[in-house]
């Protein structure tokens, strides 16, 4: 990202269940030597703050990177960012990106969306596009105050679905190859990459 590029935080959404893995911590999960994490951690490194929204063991923290819960837990992604914003409340960074915490190929992938923004972002951000056509809310770069604005309207709900919470941005869409965008969600797809996974979660 270019010198002169908006200031942007960043939400990584960390609070998952894996109940198809058991419900292991998959943020700890290793692939290449790195856990899930420090990937999603690695990829929004020039991140001015960054919003950890999980419980998992695996969860760090520093004077740049906070720590916070969703509420209710296991609300979902759009209560995971909805107290990731809450967290970050007092930044006056004009973007927010927003990054699962599953995701192996993650800097890569968020590499294509920092270098999109670079370029100037007239829209209410950036949204990654699978190769399937299907738009990855997870792997995207929300401008703040319309993020917040999405937010407010339904920080009351317990079950809103991500669709709903973006539903009224303007995104544009940042072609991925959907290999990209994969994340881990069953023993097979773990299998497919290469991860280790506890006995009990592959059973």
């Amino acid at each position: 990202m270019g010198a002169a590029a908006p200031n942007w935080d960043a939400i990584i959404v960390a609070g998952g269940r894996a109940s198809r893995l058991g419900g292991i911590d998959k943020t700890a999960l290793i692939y290449e030597g790195r856990s899930l994490l420090h990937r999603a951690l690695d990829s929004v490194r020039r991140a001015h703050r960054v919003s950890i929204v999980g419980y998992g063991p695996e969860m760090v923290a520093s004077d740049r990177v906070r720590r916070t819960e969703e509420s209710p837990r296991w609300g979902g992604p759009a209560a995971a960012i909805v107290a990731g914003l809450h967290n970050l409340r007092d930044s006056e960074s004009e973007f927010t990106a927003v990054v699962a915490s599953d995701l192996p190929h993650v800097v890569r992938a968020f590499a294509v969306l920092i270098e999109e923004h670079a370029h100037g972002v007239d829209e209410d951000g950036l949204i990654a596009l699978d190769s399937s056509g299907i738009r990855q809310p997870l792997m995207a770069m929300y401008r703040t105050a319309a993020l917040r604005a999405a937010a407010a309207k339904v920080a009351p709900a317990t079950d809103v679905a991500m669709r709903s919470l973006i539903e009224s941005l303007a995104l544009r869409a940042v072609p991925l190859p959907t290999e990209l965008c994969a994340d881990v969600d069953t023993p097979d797809d773990a299998s497919s990459l290469g991860i280790s996974l506890p006995a009990f979660a592959t059973r």
